[in-house]
């Protein structure tokens, strides 16, 4: 489905990513591993446009995407929960959830507000309240709601649980497994490697702008220190 062939990146005259390569198949959750500063939210926003490449190639479903703007992305369904959320602060709850609201894809059972609520029952009660007033668990479930109400072919979750408290990453973590059960394809960047070895089919970790690691759950869960080792916690 996505296919990051080698790109790299640069801020300037300063390169973030060098040569750095990862693919999600259709139904998988894919992660993105490393410690902070090492490229993944500059792999993020190169493969949604926000960040341009400036070589390599970035392909969405045979399509090649990495010269296009972030809305024509978007529109080609990819989707991101951005670090740090960043829901609309002076929109409601359900002004947030059909601002984006989009079925490009022409499925038969898209994802609507309802569907939302079901799955984030804690955003009902907050439904007519401005978005900056909500705590930072009820923040990501509306960016997470956000993003699915596009109807995306792939969901990207930049720093997934960051900064939540237990009860709520417990929930987020549960709406990944439901949404993995249903056949979305993720990829998922966090710091909670036990949860992402339980919930992913495969894993990269990046350090420096490149790839030093990449391999399946089932590997992780016959050596239970290698993704530690690997990002040298």
């Amino acid at each position: 489905m996505l296919t990051v062939s080698g790109i790299e990146t640069f801020y300037g005259a300063s390169q973030a990513l060098f040569g750095l390569s990862l693919e999600v198949g259709a139904r998988e959750v894919v992660t993105l591993m490393g410690r902070n500063g090492m490229g993944k939210t500059t792999t993020v926003h190169s493969i949604t446009g926000i960040t341009p490449v400036g070589g390599g190639e970035i392909r969405f479903e045979g399509r090649q995407i990495h010269r296009l703007p972030s809305f024509r992305i978007g529109q080609a369904g990819i989707a991101l929960v951005p670090e740090g959320r960043q829901v609309f602060p002076n929109l409601t709850v359900r002004e947030n959830l059909i601002a984006t609201a989009a079925n490009r894809a022409r499925r038969s059972e898209p994802w609507t507000v309802d569907r939302i609520l079901v799955m984030f029952p804690a955003l009902e009660a907050r439904f007519g309240v401005m978005a900056n007033l909500l705590s930072g668990g009820e923040q990501q479930m509306l960016a997470i709601g956000r993003a699915l109400m596009t109807n995306p072919r792939l969901l990207i979750l930049d720093e997934a649980t960051e900064g939540l408290a237990p009860l709520v990453r417990r929930d987020i973590w549960a709406c990944l497994e439901n949404l993995k059960r249903d056949g979305q394809a993720i990829l998922v960047i966090d710091k909670n490697v036990n949860d992402l070895a339980r919930v992913a089919d495969r894993h990269y970790v990046v350090e420096k702008g490149r790839n030093v690691w990449s391999g399946t759950s089932a590997e992780i869960h016959e050596n239970p220190g290698l993704l530690h080792e690997k990002l040298k916690l």
